[in-house]
This record gives structure tokens, C-alpha cells and sequence, in this order.
């Protein structure tokens, strides 16, 4: 499950370390699983934006405090992304920034292909569970009335 209150303080905390090393000259295909984190962070992103971070009941109750923290981390995401931008384009070797686009876009599709295989997962147990339930209390009450239709007539 997605931590929407956390993902701007993550998102800052991975440009921030990932701009520093840009600055600093180091190796740019060592920061590729930085930008993969980057990346992955945005894909949680979307899919609380969509609301698909919870489960079906969670989905019914939204406060507003998740709405701002979503909005805070679009905002935090888009700000580093410009950051590392220009980090890349002064500091980074010639064609750093179009590596860095190409591994983004490969970790965003992944990510958000899992978190959605992990949403429609957990969709399809709530609702085996919620019709194994009512099956099993419609059961033990067609029961129980009968037994009482039973021994009132009988009894």
C-alpha cells in the first residue's frame, strides 16, 4: 500500500541526493537506479491520484489531508524533475538527460503495472471474501429459520 503522506519527503529526498552526486561529477550510469526510484515514486503517484492505493472500502472515505498530500507530491515530483533537468544538462555528460528519460519512462511502466496487478489482486479477494461471507451467513439463517419453522410446527 501506497504512503501518500510520505511521497513528497521521498521524492525531495531522492532528487536532492541524486542532483548532489550530478553535481559532484559522479558516474551517471550509477545514478540510473536513483532515477528508477524517481520514477517509481511518480507511478505511486498516478495511482493515488486515481485513488487505486486503497482498498474497495478505504476507497469510500478520502480526506482532504490525502488530496493535499497527493497534490504536494505532484508539485515536489515536478520541481525535481525540473531540477534534475538542468543538473544533467550542465553538470552530466552529453546525453545524460535522454538516458535518464528513456530509464524513467521503462521503471514508471513497470511500477505501474505491478501496482495495478496489486490493486486488481486485492479487489478480487475483498469480493471472493465479501460473497464466501454473505453465502455462509445466508446459509446458517436459511438454517436457523428453518430449524425454528421446524419446531414450531412440529414442536
Amino acid at each position: 500500500m501506497i504512503e501518500v503522506l510520505a511521497l513528497a519527503g521521498a521524492v525531495t529526498k531522492i532528487a536532492g541526493s541524486v542532483s548532489a552526486a550530478i553535481k559532484a561529477g559522479k558516474d551517471a550510469s550509477s545514478l540510473l537506479p536513483q532515477f528508477g526510484k524517481l520514477a517509481k515514486l511518480e507511478a505511486d503517484i498516478n495511482l493515488a491520484e486515481q485513488g487505486r492505493h486503497k482498498g474497495p472500502l478505504g476507497r469510500l472515505t478520502s480526506s482532504e489531508e490525502e488530496g493535499f498530500a497527493i497534490a504536494q507530491a505532484k508539485m515536489a515530483h515536478k520541481e525535481a524533475q525540473q531540477e534534475l533537468r538542468s543538473c544533467c544538462r550542465l553538470y552530466g555528460p552529453p546525453g545524460m538527460w535522454d538516458l535518464v528519460v528513456q530509464e524513467q519512462a521503462a521503471a514508471r511502466s513497470r511500477q505501474k503495472k505491478a501496482l495495478e496487478e496489486e490493486a486488481e489482486a486485492r479487489d478480487k479477494l475483498f469480493w471472493v471474501i465479501s460473497i464466501v461471507t454473505t453465502v455462509f451467513f445466508f446459509a446458517i439463517g436459511s438454517a436457523v429459520m428453518i430449524w425454528v419453522l421446524d419446531k414450531a410446527v412440529n414442536g
